[in-house]
């Protein structure tokens, strides 16, 4: 099996996810070229309304226009004026560096030499900013304007090969006097040292084919001698083959978001993409110490929440936990008081956590059976963390059963007509995948009535582990369990 290793940094650099931050405050839009080269990110905008252009005369007369990371030339920027549109100017400050200093060398009258792609849209726009600018072969051409050992300017493309840009400077330096400001950006500098250092056999650049970073890292690893991938679909990262390489180093364009790179890693790895618990035990463990079964649920409690930390540092995205099942109201008075109270306890005391990692909070069972208070925690804690796309699913009064006919009740009230694609927009989550993985604490062998419909396919762990002493290493080995299986789902 091929080893994945990691390298930083990767996901969105500060300029892109600073474009990115500014796009997602508007509405009814235009953008000049694709705001970041990343169809993800495009397709999320597009979504949200947002009409991209390739030429400035393509925006209406007093409409708001947004330029992209890549910046662009006066003369965009004069039309924009001359047509009295709002301008949301999501440049990225190192390509503003680089069109700063081109001004400078043309207001001192030296030539400027570009280095890049011309047909580059932040290549263009920097051309925009000086008279006569002239790309590296021109300037190296027999028939160059300049003369020998004239002095001239020299800035590049910020997503360059840094070795590039430093031979190609080298090499005007042999005919011209050169004063330089070219260097590239200082992510796509850090990601290409990481891929150089790389000591693996393979490297796989996660970003879009029209994103001239990406493109760059998958060279500078071809370079070095190691196999280079670039994918910028999970259909893409499916289609890999891999074989014969050892170690996969992973990384990802400075255009790429890190959901993908999330999505990416998680399968390169076998990592399931849902894992649905069953704690079981927290009585058990209470009894076997002397203590109130109280006691068992509040270490079952502290247990849970480290679990949900190894969860996402491994890249799971769903965690579901059954916590409270419809045949547990029959417990005893006082431990359900105990547990209800436990719950709206601990989601009060965690609730800056999941807003500070980003992890989504969402109950599934009978919320009718909750106290009004308890519900009142739960929904507001939901609301609050609607945004994030990491989440943490508890099963409060669920059943398995009860959610299918909850469901079957739902949809005749609908009046819709059943198939199982149908019924499963009416269950208590319907837009979150089938669990992967299904993992059973302190011995049982059975599925005590937890997600009966979505588990018809998901792989089983089972422990005799009582939940409180449940481990990151017990968890690993359950993911590792899980990794070794071929999941044929009724195929071959």
């Amino acid at each position: 099996m091929t080893r994945i290793e990691i390298l930083e940094p990767h996901g969105l650099c500060a300029g892109v996810n600073a474009a990115i931050a500014k796009a997602l405050t508007l509405r009814d839009v235009y953008c000049l070229h694709a705001l970041v080269h990343n169809e993800i990110v495009i397709g999320d905008l597009k979504a949200l309304g947002f009409r991209f252009v390739d030429g400035i005369e393509d925006v209406p007369d007093g409409a708001t226009v947004v330029f992209s990371a890549h910046g662009v030339s006066p003369r965009v920027r004069e039309a924009a004026a001359a047509r009295h549109l709002t301008v949301v100017d999501a440049t990225c400050p190192y390509v503003a560096k680089v069109h700063a200093a081109a001004r400078d060398f043309a207001r001192r009258g030296l030539p400027v030499v570009i280095l890049g792609d011309p047909d580059h849209v932040e290549f263009q726009g920097i051309a925009g900013e000086v008279p006569a600018p002239l790309t590296f072969a021109e300037a190296l051409s027999p028939a160059s304007p300049l003369a020998e050992g004239a002095r001239l300017g020299v800035v590049a493309q910020t997503t360059m090969n840094a070795d590039d840009v430093a031979r190609q400077v080298a090499d005007l330096r042999t005919r011209y006097a050169v004063e330089t400001a070219a260097e590239v950006c200082r992510a796509t500098k850090e990601r290409q040292d990481a891929v150089r250092a790389f000591a693996g056999d393979a490297v796989l650049v996660l970003g879009s084919r029209t994103s001239a970073n990406s493109r760059r890292l998958a060279d500078v690893a071809a370079a070095t001698g190691k196999r280079a991938f670039l994918a910028g679909t999970m259909d893409e990262v499916r289609a890999l083959d891999l074989a014969g390489v050892a170690t996969l180093g992973v990384t990802s364009g400075a255009s790429t978001p890190e959901r993908f790179f999330a999505d990416a890693v998680r399968f390169l790895k076998h990592v399931p993409q849902h894992v649905a618990i069953i704690m079981d035990g927290n009585g058990r463990w209470a009894t076997q110490r002397g203590k109130a079964r109280g006691e068992g649920h509040k270490a079952g409690a502290k247990t849970l929440g480290d679990v949900l930390d190894w969860c996402g540092a491994r890249g799971i995205r769903y965690l579901t936990v059954y916590a409270f099942s419809t045949e547990n109201w029959k417990r005893p008075k006082e431990e359900v008081d105990g547990l209800m109270s436990l719950f709206a306890r601990i989601l009060k005391a965690k609730e800056s956590r999941f807003v500070e990692s980003e992890v989504r909070f969402r109950m599934v069972g009978r919320r009718g059976d909750l106290s009004p208070n308890l519900l009142a925690v739960i929904e507001a804690l939901e609301a609050k963390t609607a945004r994030f796309e990491r989440q943490f699913i508890v099963a409060i009064s669920y059943g398995g059963r009860a959610e299918i006919v909850d469901a079957a009740n739902a949809a005749i009230r609908a009046g819709e007509p059943l198939t199982e694609e149908t019924f499963r927009r009416f269950l208590y989550a319907p837009d979150v995948p089938d669990p992967d993985l299904v993992i059973r604490t302190s011995g049982e062998l059975r599925t005590s009535n937890f997600l009966l419909w979505e588990s018809a396919y998901s792989e089983y762990y089972f422990t005799d582990t009582l939940w409180p002493d449940f481990t990151e290493a017990e968890l690993d080995r359950a993911l590792a369990s899980y990794a070794a299986r071929h999941r044929r789902k009724g195929g071959v």
